[in-house]
């Protein structure tokens, strides 16, 4: 699966290389995709999000299913959680060019929290090794982990002297990538 500048995401047959499927609902770049395979019944569906600000949802036969609309900036990260809501249904965090992460109810369409988390763009957004724990990287070159039942910051990790590219969790760990070069570990709590 792939997201474009043309405002399209294409589904792909790798056996042929040729798009399977072609979905145009937004109105600006796709600047991120996720996979959840508890969507449309089980039977799996994407999430993209875009320039337009809004984050679309898909069945895996490329029926369009919703747009989430919240977020005031451009969404450049999302990453979704199995097993996150109150009856096990799947969670998707996103972060936005406006600061903020958003904790999606995408089955409901119902954005469960807002947070402000960072000063400048949300560029990364990672579900953290514990529950209800999201990791966060920024333009700001921090790298942030929220608990998303609070809404609180557990922890502020500085040391990148440039926009943090990637956040990824692993255990006990966090690691972020940035654009000063370097990739940096972090032990979380």
């Amino acid at each position: 699966v792939s997201g474009s500048r043309d405002n399209s995401v294409r589904a792909w047959d790798l056996r042929t290389g040729r798009p399977r499927l072609h979905l145009t609902q937004h109105f600006g770049g796709v600047q991120c995709l996720a996979f959840d395979d508890k969507l449309d019944g089980g039977t799996g569906g994407y999430l993209s999000g875009a320039r337009d600000s809004t984050i679309n949802v898909w069945a895996r036969s490329g029926h369009f299913l919703r747009t989430l609309r919240s977020h005031k900036g451009l969404v450049n990260a999302m990453a979704v959680r199995q097993n996150e809501g109150k009856n096990g249904e799947s969670r998707v965090a996103s972060g936005s060019s406006d600061g903020c992460l958003r904790i999606w109810d995408h089955h409901s369409s119902r954005c469960v929290r807002t947070l402000q988390a960072h000063q400048q763009a949300v560029t990364s957004v990672v579900w953290g090794p514990g529950p209800s724990t999201v990791i966060t990287g920024s333009t700001d070159s921090a790298v942030k982990l929220w608990n998303t039942r609070t809404g609180q910051q557990v922890r502020s990790w500085e040391g990148h002297a440039g926009t943090v590219t990637q956040v990824l969790a692993d255990g006990g760990r966090a690691y972020s990538s940035s654009r000063d070069g370097t990739v940096r570990v972090w032990a979380v709590p």
